[in-house]
């Protein structure tokens, strides 16, 4: 076989290398595969648990299921392509004189076929911005239902949240359909023979066309949906704060209230009223009922307040790791990536930030885990019930 048929200069893609295959690309495309093989399970269990039938009142767990479903397509889009791009390589024997030994011949998943390259393509850039997107919602979304605001309360029901998750999805849908239809070509090299090398992220008329792409795309999946993640959760952190004081506030006027009406005076002395504030021992008495109502509703309210301060907390720490893992991500790709000459550094780095990246997309399920007491309650309840069927259906078949 010529093995000159397999060169493609294209720094993404192809490339052929007189030296075995670096460690450190081999340990980075192990981790790209220790994110599949953990993410997708763990994704996997988020929409079963989100999607339940007594999880579908609420819209930031419809957020969080439809999020989970983008997360485990995400994972097998570059992912995937470097698993096979390092562990799948073919070697040549080298008849040069002057370069004795083999020839090793890296080859992405998008060279194989033209169609191959625009449907990876289209699918990794639209479930990456459709992603971003649904969980910038989110946080909206949940600041919204937080705040109670009239004219905007309707897109926290569950109906306009999924009608707004599928907009949101449509849109992405169409506005990249031009990666179908203008990313790569068909390159015939003659050498002996003519050979068809698939030119991917490339377009024969647009020689930038995918290098301005790029760079809206990470515009569009990183930096624009970050403002919003930035704006909206600072202000669902401010407001969990101010619900903390008033919490604390009311617990320590209830107290008051508490030891007024019992005739105690052993409280210290700034919870102490005075004079003024005193009232009479009949008026206390015969608001007491009315009292041990409020506290019930209050008590109430307080628990709802703090299963739906758990989901909020679950989407601060989803959004910072977003933040943090996929920033240097667009910093890299942006900026810095064109200005490594050395094309085996580049892809080097490439491979890690693009690892860096697409962990967020694999670790969501351990941040509702550590956050939030009910989806932990309905992952066991999930695990029991799958041993449970087992062991019914181990018993039927003896």
């Amino acid at each position: 076989m010529n093995v000159s048929s397999h060169i493609n200069n294209s720094e993404i893609i192809t490339e052929i290398s007189w030296i075995p295959t670096p460690f450190t690309d081999r340990l980075l495309s192990i981790y790209s595969l220790l994110l599949i093989i953990i993410g997708t399970p763990c994704n996997i269990l988020c929409v079963c648990i989100y999607f339940q039938k007594r999880n579908r009142s609420s819209s930031i767990k419809t957020i969080f299921g439809y999020l989970a479903l983008l997360d485990c397509i995400t994972l097998y889009t570059f992912n995937l392509n470097y698993v096979y791009r390092e562990f799948y390589t073919k070697h040549y024997q080298h008849d040069d004189d002057d370069r004795n030994g083999m020839i090793l011949i890296k080859k992405n998943l998008e060279e194989y076929s033209l169609t191959i390259c625009r449907l990876l393509s289209y699918t990794a850039f639209t479930i990456l911005q459709t992603s971003s997107w649904i969980l910038a919602f989110g946080s909206i979304n949940r600041y919204l239902l937080i705040k109670q605001l009239g004219y905007f309360k309707f897109i926290c029901k569950r109906s306009y949240t999924i009608i707004i998750c599928l907009i949101i999805t449509f849109t992405f849908l169409v506005s990249n359909v031009h990666i179908l239809v203008l990313n790569g070509y068909n390159d015939n090299i003659t050498n002996n023979s003519t050979t068809i090398i698939v030119q991917c992220y490339k377009n024969i008329n647009y020689p930038n066309y995918m290098i301005y792409y790029q760079r809206f795309h990470l515009f569009i999946y990183s930096i624009l949906p970050s403002i919003f993640l930035l704006i909206f959760n600072t202000l669902l952190i401010r407001t969990i704060f101010q619900s903390k004081r008033r919490l604390v506030k009311h617990k320590k006027s209830s107290l008051i209230l508490y030891y007024n009406n019992n005739g105690y005076s052993t409280i210290s002395p700034q919870l102490i009223p005075s004079n003024k504030e005193i009232t009479s021992k009949w008026s206390l008495r015969r608001k007491s009922s009315s009292i041990k109502n409020i506290k019930t509703i209050s008590t109430t309210r307080l628990l709802n307040h703090g299963h739906s301060r758990k989901l909020t907390l679950s989407l601060i720490f989803i959004t910072i790791s977003f933040f943090i893992l996929t920033f240097p991500s667009t910093l890299l790709f942006s900026y810095i990536r064109l200005k490594i000459h050395n094309l085996s550094y580049r892809r080097t780095i490439t491979l890690f930030f693009t690892n860096l990246s697409t962990t967020t997309h694999a670790i969501r399920f351990f941040i509702y885990f550590v956050c939030s007491i009910d989806f932990r309650n309905d992952f066991f309840q999930l695990i029991c019930l799958y041993f449970k069927q087992h062991k019914i259906k181990q018993n039927n078949l003896h």
